[in-house]
């Protein structure tokens, strides 16, 4: 068959749900709906041997931004058009790509699979001038070419690295309206502490443009007001917050799960969910000096190293990230909200976390990319001078009084300007919050950055989750397999705890505190029961068992429970 007689058994066939017009098979070799047929001569006998079982063509070729290509094969399967694609490494090797599309349909079987790589490298080969060669992207967010990437497809494929992340990816997808999405953040403009998930989010886009390194916004406390809500809220102006899909990510994780699942965006937000799933502090504390330094650790041996990322990552739970450290120079790279995200109303701040909660379930993926569009159109010419400039005078303005707060300062700064963008552009329905706000949630003292009041979270839920073995009188003498760690006793007539020293201390330290580090922020905070009778006043002896002990007491309001809600 001449080359002229092939060239037009594939224009009678074309089928350009497949291939754009002018494609040609090379020489030698015929396609329709039955099949990919290659000619061979067998003696004197020109023989036509079939090469896929049905029609299979190179679609498109994508160029990562290191260079790596990738290829989509589509073929026709029962009049449906199916596309995959995959590393050229494995177009090259047929038995490999017969093994990896298998499952896919790939209308190619083991015997036949040299041919099918001769058959596909003759076919790119012909037709490199008509086979699009498209931009893909590896990360979420920002690209090389200064284009920006919401979700797949928008603009460009995006082929991750690891299969861990394409349920993230999967969930970065618009869903219900626009409209909808801003009438579901709407009651946040009464709670400035939930508000500060959304900014965060919109702050991630920023990030490269003004010079800032990624870093933590941490939404931690005891109250159960809404903290996984106004995350999920921060995280539906990019992706589905809901538990079906995998838009937030769990704390319940190892460092190199983490640093893959950062590595999935450069330019977007990342939710860690409830640190109470943590089982690896010292991962926690490497990974908060990772994140600022764009990049995660170095390792040999074939695993991902040096994995790269641009983010604000989002932590919520109980306990602060910061309990996870003992260092403080962990301080100046999160900023921690410690305020009840849905304050304290009662009835009204649980109906407004959960009108929050449901309408992002609903409506998702709208915000994100009309704020991108509109950054881009704003930093055009001349606009990323101006953006850099009023994120340096918002940094002035929020520094406040303190080296930590100077040093955090840049990064309260990005918060800022994402709120005053976001309302201007039309993005978020309620103005920025005024300076004040800003200052009570984020000024912090040098003295200890707070690590008082972060051990004392670690108290409350070691005695929250050890109720069984405090002693109180009336109880059994028999103590506990692991030993009683204190006592239940009254001040003032309000039920409070006494806590042994050694108890304490190993509870602390395994959150990765020193006891005596922070008993003169606790004595400052007066938490702490004193009596100048005692030596020293903040060790008392009590009865407890049929015998004395010292006990640290803590006084009643230590241990108030917050008021019922359901905003979680």
């Amino acid at each position: 068959m001449s080359d002229e007689t092939t060239e037009q058994a594939t224009e009678e066939w074309a089928d350009h749900r497949l291939v754009p017009e002018g494609v040609r098979m090379p020489a030698g070799y015929s396609i329709s709906y039955s099949g990919v047929w290659v000619e061979k001569q067998f003696g004197k006998e020109i023989v036509n041997v079939r090469v896929a079982w049905a029609p299979l063509v190179i679609k498109a070729v994508y160029v990562d931004p290191a260079g790596d290509q990738a290829v989509e094969l589509a073929w026709v399967d029962r009049g449906q058009v199916v596309t995959r694609t995959v590393q050229r490494s494995i177009v090259r090797r047929g038995r490999i790509l017969v093994a990896t599309l298998g499952d896919a349909g790939l209308p190619v079987i083991e015997a036949d699979a040299k041919l099918a790589e001769r058959y596909l490298a003759a076919f790119e080969s012909i037709n490199q001038g008509k086979i699009p060669r498209v931009h893909l992207a590896r990360q979420l967010g920002w690209q090389k070419d200064g284009t920006f990437v919401t979700a797949q497809d928008t603009p460009h494929r995006v082929e991750v690295k690891f299969d861990e992340q394409k349920p993230a990816l999967a969930a970065h997808a618009p869903a219900g309206t626009f409209a909808g999405w801003q009438a579901s953040v709407k009651p946040m403009e009464a709670y400035p502490a939930a508000q500060m998930a959304l900014y965060a989010s919109l702050a991630a886009p920023l990030l490269e443009l003004v010079g800032v390194n990624s870093f933590t916004v941490d939404i931690s406390g005891r109250s159960t007001r809404g903290k996984t809500t106004a995350a999920g809220a921060g995280m539906s102006v990019w992706a589905d917050p809901s538990e079906k899909a995998d838009g937030m990510y769990s704390w319940r994780t190892t460092m190199l799960a983490a640093e893959k699942r950062l590595n999935l965006v450069n330019g977007l937000p990342v939710v860690f969910d409830e640190t109470k799933l943590v089982r690896d502090p010292e991962m926690v504390h490497a990974l908060l000096y990772s994140i600022p330094k764009n990049h995660g650790q170095a390792r040999g041996g074939g695993w991902p190293s040096g994995l790269p990322w641009r983010t604000v990552m989002i932590s919520t739970g109980e306990q602060s990230v910061l309990t996870f450290t003992t260092d403080q120079g962990a301080g100046a790279r999160v900023l921690t909200v410690k305020e009840a995200p849905f304050g304290t109303d009662g009835p009204e701040s649980a109906t407004a976390a959960i009108d929050v909660r449901d309408g992002c379930a609903e409506h998702y993926g709208t915000a994100g990319p009309r704020f991108v569009e509109k950054l881009l159109e704003e930093t055009a010419g001349d606009g990323k001078r101006r953006l850099v400039a009023r994120h340096k005078e918002l940094t002035e303005a929020h520094r406040y009084d303190s080296d930590m707060s100077a040093r955090r300062a840049p990064l309260v700064a990005v918060l800022a300007l994402a709120a005053e963008a976001g309302h201007e552009w039309g993005i978020v329905p309620f103005p920025a919050p005024p300076m004040s706000v800003w200052e009570r949630l984020f000024a912090v003292g040098d003295q200890t950055d707070n690590r008082g009041e972060m051990a004392l979270d670690v108290v409350r839920e070691y005695v929250a989750s050890n109720r069984r073995s405090l002693w109180a009188p009336g109880t059994s003498n028999d103590p506990p397999f692991s030993g009683w760690i204190g006592r239940e006793l009254e001040v003032d007539n309000e039920p409070t705890v006494g806590l042994l020293a050694q108890k304490l201390k190993e509870a602390l330290s395994r959150a990765g505190y020193e006891l005596e580090s922070v008993i003169p922020s606790w004595r400052e905070a007066a938490v702490l029961v004193e009596n100048a009778s005692y030596r020293p006043p903040y060790l008392a002896k009590k009865k407890m068992n049929g015998g004395q002990v010292r006990l640290y007491i803590f006084k009643p309001e230590v241990f108030a429970a917050p008021d019922d809600e359901d905003g979680e």
